[in-house]
């Protein structure tokens, strides 16, 4: 098997698949749509995806999971020692992508997709950002900065909730930032009284 090219073109081919995924969904986005927007011919989209539209969507999600998790691995790493500090890196890190719908993946594309590259994609999704977020967690309970007793548990809570912040209508990057903290102040203090 010839080892598919990794250039400029390749590279404007996932960004480009990755926007119109997003924004359309699987069913709604043709390869021919893909091949305009980059301005090559539909036919040629076949030299770098050679597997067609699934294989394009799966390398697509593949290549925005990894993002994802380097993303967060490097503002946890980036804010320091303090975990109410990392937490605060991640909803901002959050804040500033894309949300990722994973029920338009799981719910809306399922007719399309085989279900072994659903099951796929859906643990992509949950170890690449859950991953880094758990080894904060095991840390700051290891230091005895915290008491959780489900460390996935609670990065999935985390997760949802600062990506909750880019389903309010025209709010801005910066107020996405401070909900995001404002949320992760709510989840640290808790809501009962003391």
């Amino acid at each position: 098997m010839n080892e598919l090219p990794d250039n400029e073109t390749r590279h404007k081919i996932i960004e480009v698949a990755e926007a119109l995924f997003s924004t359309r969904g699987y069913a709604a986005v043709k390869l021919r749509d893909i091949a305009e927007a980059v301005q090559m011919k539909h036919a040629s989209l076949y030299y770098y995806v050679p597997g067609g539209k699934e294989q394009l969507f799966i390398e697509v999600f593949e290549h925005s999971f990894q993002r994802h998790q380097l993303g967060i691995s490097q503002a946890i790493q980036q804010a320091g020692d303090s975990f109410i500090d990392q937490l605060y890196a991640v909803a901002d890190w959050f804040a500033t992508q894309p949300a990722i719908d994973l029920n338009k993946i799981q719910q809306g594309d399922r007719p399309n997709l085989t279900p072994e590259n659903l099951q796929r994609l859906a643990q992509l999704a949950y170890d690449s950002l859950r991953m880094p977020i758990v080894a904060a967690i095991e840390q700051a309970h290891s230091r005895q900065q915290i008491e959780v007793e489900h460390f996935d548990l609670a990065a999935m809570a985390l997760i949802s909730m600062v990506q909750s912040t880019s389903n309010i209508p025209g709010i801005t990057l910066k107020g996405r930032k401070q909900l995001g903290h404002m949320l992760i102040n709510m989840l640290m203090e808790g809501w009962l009284p003391r």
